[in-house]
């Protein structure tokens, strides 16, 4: 019958053509340009086969239902970003069954626990960054105080971090990252420093601190 159009017009016809899916009991309905398209794959094969003899019948796929909608959305595309509902392995598994083979184009966003471990560890560096800054802004403040009760000192004055100080419990020991970070937020927005070779102590204990020369 659709040797005696044009192909411009077959092509406009089977793109007004649908296809009906009962997947898991779950139903689709795509154009039968789309399947005609990866007529190589199963899906081609069943809807070639069904669809000849009745075209308003429903395919029935015993497969995932949820699935095969992304499914679909790879072969109208060509990739496809899966929802961290949805595993990788599950979801290559059913194009592996309809016969596509997956080039490429799949991505999926991360998982609730490898999200959960990314969230984890922004939020303790940006507490970490907070608490540097608060203890320099700190220091700072008693830095200030310090130069107006002494103003003929020689530019440094001792600071402590006592034990009733809201940063006394979170902020810790001083040492390693959390030094280079205090260090760096102290020069460059107080532009105060405790010399290199210093301790910064925490525990009540007052120690130098001085303008940068």
């Amino acid at each position: 019958f659709f040797y005696f159009f044009p192909k411009w017009l077959i092509f406009l016809l089977k793109m007004v053509d649908t296809v009906k899916f009962n997947v898991g009991g779950k139903h689709f309905e795509v154009s039968r340009a789309l399947i005609d398209e990866h007529s190589n794959t199963m899906l081609g094969k069943l809807v070639s086969d069904t669809w000849n003899d009745d075209p308003e019948k429903a395919v029935f796929i015993d497969r995932n239902g949820e699935i095969f909608a992304y499914v679909l959305d790879f072969l109208r595309y060509g990739s496809i970003e899966l929802p961290i509902t949805t595993q990788r392995t599950m979801f290559e598994r059913e194009l592996d069954y309809y016969g596509i083979t997956p080039v490429g184009g799949i991505s999926d966003r991360e998982s609730i626990p490898k999200m959960m471990d990314s969230l984890t560890a922004s939020l303790a560096e940006a507490k970490k960054k907070h608490d540097m800054f608060a203890l320099a802004l700190e220091f700072y403040y008693q830095f200030c105080r310090h130069r107006l009760n002494f103003p003929s000192a020689e530019g440094a004055y001792d600071v402590a971090l006592h034990k009733d100080h809201k940063l006394f419990a979170s902020v810790g020991f001083l040492n390693g990252e959390k030094r280079k970070l205090f260090d760096n937020y102290f020069e460059q927005y107080f532009g105060l420093m405790v010399p290199a070779q210093d301790k910064v102590y925490l525990d009540g204990r007052s120690f130098f601190v001085g303008t940068k020369k």
